[in-house]
């Protein structure tokens, strides 16, 4: 008896091993892979406020709302709601009660007001139109409106409803603000950027755990507040700043979500891979040819135009990506799925199209007083007129269209020197946004359909810094309009876009600051572009783009917040034929329109679903079968001992 009862307990035993075994292995890890570009301390930040933060929006911070781009809806994220009191002059937020930072802290409205507080003195656009913001209780926030404004909702939800500052890491700074003067407020930004946490702190679905050299790691955060949908255990970000090395990730296999341009061979390829998912989106935007006023001929307006009519934009469009890149018909500034804000000007017939034409641009020249002499074109100086042109290396299609810019100049004699600096050192005061350049290339258009974004970033700043820093103190603000007979401030005509309701001076403001564009050519749009989003099919079930276009769509501007909205409302889920785990099917806690209320210039194109090749993970339920052959063994080993006691 004793000898069974010995038999039984280790039965027991092995059976209490066994199942944890086999259930870790058919719930493996789930780890999904996009890239990242940041590198640790002291090169980039943990302080949300600092130069160079590391700024993983939507997987760590999150904001008010989540801004579903196409049908311009505003879904609650860390607000539930909104009321605006006109008559009040009031905006009442109430926030979610079941959220928290990641260090495990209560997120509250003493959160936002902190947020906000600081964004004051940093003199975020939101504070142009609010100028008070109260806590009311614990999970309500009151915003007092000292102007109402078009795009306030826009701002305070979204643009500047980014909450990264809990009150308990980063209050100490927020009531110094509350009670200091404007002219207090640099010094206690100085401070505050000084400060060095000792890790990235958010309230979204994934926390951050470390980073190297070579790659991010995040986390699920278990006590996210919509943690029921989030099928993902972990994030690995490996820091890619290259299209081509993109490729050779997505080639192998070994990105799961991401948006490296590529040209048509290589989306070609990829789509016949079996794992592969293509969906090219519209970009929301554009290229273009930035001049820098600091060079005293491009200061000249003739200049500018000559090397507008050398360049031949259809070319060049293709040189960055045949079929994935559009050449602008109207320089303007705004986006083709935006011009019927200018249909009027295109229909009598005021903006030039600068389309190629070298005798045009010898004229131009001429008359600023350059000379052309054995192929080479001189300044009224008498030097030889170079100039150096800068992009960001690694992004190759812009690369792609760099040099063809340059080939082109050349052949006409200007000479240009094409430099490519890695892509963080080029979005940084150290090239591109420090003015140290004669040529290059930004975006515009800047991923929105309405014309503010578009005029903003071309007139008035680009990544928070100012135009005048990025190309020079003599870059125009007051301009005069012949075709309207009067004199315009861009800063003013962006306010009213800003601003106004109505929608004849919305119009107005549209046209005058386009046709400015035009004819006074600040940058030169070049050609827009679709966006190719490429996702592993074989790891993840994504959704359809053709029934949830928009979900695609908003990774316009912004791929990871896309990615996050999409995981964190159930949309992405694991491919239970390659992590071995059933799937639960859950659904979205949200349903964002999926019709665009616009319809992009371009279809998506879907590659049809195929069903993944790749057999379960090896040894999936291995544990499961060697714990239920050793039982077997057991019990027949308990027999035989019986039987011979017997």
């Amino acid at each position: 008896m004793r000898s069974l009862l010995i038999i039984i307990a280790s039965i027991l035993i092995i059976a209490s091993i066994i199942t944890p075994l086999a259930t870790t292995a058919q719930g493996q890890e789930v780890i999904l892979h996009t890239h990242g570009w940041w590198q640790p301390p002291p090169a980039n930040k943990y302080n949300p406020f600092a130069p160079k933060a590391i700024r993983i929006t939507g997987l760590i911070y999150e904001r008010l709302a989540f801004w579903n781009k196409v049908p311009n809806e505003y879904i609650p994220e860390l607000a539930t709601e909104w009321e605006f009191k006109q008559d009040e002059n009031k905006i009442i937020v109430h926030l979610r009660q079941d959220v928290y930072w990641h260090d495990g802290t209560k997120f509250t409205a003493k959160d936002v007001w902190t947020t906000f507080m600081i964004y004051k003195a940093q003199g975020k656009s939101v504070w142009n139109y609010i100028d008070d913001v109260k806590v009311v209780d614990d999970y309500t926030v009151e915003f007092h409106v000292k102007q109402w404004a078009y795009l306030l909702r826009h701002y305070l939800l979204w643009e500047d409803g980014l909450i990264v500052a809990p009150y308990h890491i980063y209050g100490q700074w927020a009531d110094q603000i509350a009670n200091a003067s404007e002219d207090q407020y640099d010094q206690i930004l100085q401070d505050l950027m000084s400060f060095e946490p000792d890790t990235i702190v958010g309230t979204g679905p994934f926390k951050f755990v470390k980073i190297t050299s070579s790659e991010v790691e995040l986390e699920k955060f278990d006590q996210y507040w919509n943690v029921d949908n989030v099928k993902i255990d972990k994030i690995v970000m490996p820091y890619i700043t290259s299209n081509e090395v993109g490729w050779e990730y997505y080639r192998s296999g070994e990105l799961d979500y991401d948006c490296f341009m590529m040209p048509p061979e290589v989306k070609q390829e990829l789509e016949g891979k079996p794992f592969s998912k293509i969906v090219p989106i519209y970009d929301l935007s554009g290229f273009a040819l930035v001049y820098n006023f600091k060079n005293e001929w491009l200061q000249d307006l003739r200049v500018r135009k000559a090397i507008a009519y050398v360049l031949d934009r259809e070319k060049i469009a293709n040189a960055a990506g045949a079929g994935l890149f559009e050449p602008v018909e109207y320089p303007t500034g705004l986006l083709k799925v935006a011009e019927d804000w200018i249909k009027d000007l295109k229909d009598v017939g005021v903006l030039e199209k600068y389309e190629h034409n070298e005798d045009k641009a010898r004229q131009l020249l001429e008359e600023a007083g350059f000379t052309f002499q054995d192929g080479k074109w001189y300044t009224p100086g008498g030097e030889e007129f170079k100039l150096i042109m800068v992009a960001p290396g690694g992004w190759t299609d812009w690369v792609a269209a760099a040099q063809e810019i340059v080939d082109e100049l050349g052949a006409f004699g200007i000479q240009v020197e094409l430099r490519t600096p890695e892509s963080p050192s080029y979005w940084s005061d150290e090239w591109y946004l420090g003015g140290n350049y004669d040529l290059a290339i930004d975006f515009f258009g800047a991923w929105m359909i309405y014309p503010w974004r578009a005029m903003e970033r071309m007139w008035i700043e680009v990544n928070n810094r100012p135009r005048t820093q990025v190309q020079g103190d003599v870059f125009p603000q007051t301009l005069h309009l012949d075709y309207f007979g009067v004199d315009i401030n861009v800063q003013e005509l962006v306010d009213v876009l800003a601003s106004s309701f109505d929608e004849t001076e919305q119009k107005d403001a549209a046209q005058k600051l386009a046709y400015a564009v035009n004819y006074y050519l600040p940058e030169f749009p070049i050609a827009e572009k679709k966006l190719i989003l490429f996702a592993n099919k074989e790891h993840f079930n994504w959704p359809n783009p053709e029934e949830n276009f928009d979900l695609w769509q908003n990774a316009a501007g912004g791929h990871l917040e896309a990615l996050a909205f999409m995981i964190k409302h159930g949309y992405v889920e694991p491919n239970p034929e390659f992590w071995g785990t059933p799937t639960t099917t859950t659904t979205p806690t949200t349903s964002p329109t999926t019709t665009p209320t616009t319809t992009p210039t371009t279809s998506p194109t879907t590659t049809p679903t195929t069903t993944p090749t790749t057999t379960p993970a090896p040894g999936v339920n291995m544990a499961l079968i060697g714990g239920i052959i050793i039982v077997i063994i057991i019990i027949i080993i308990a027999v035989i001992l019986l039987r011979r006691r017997k």
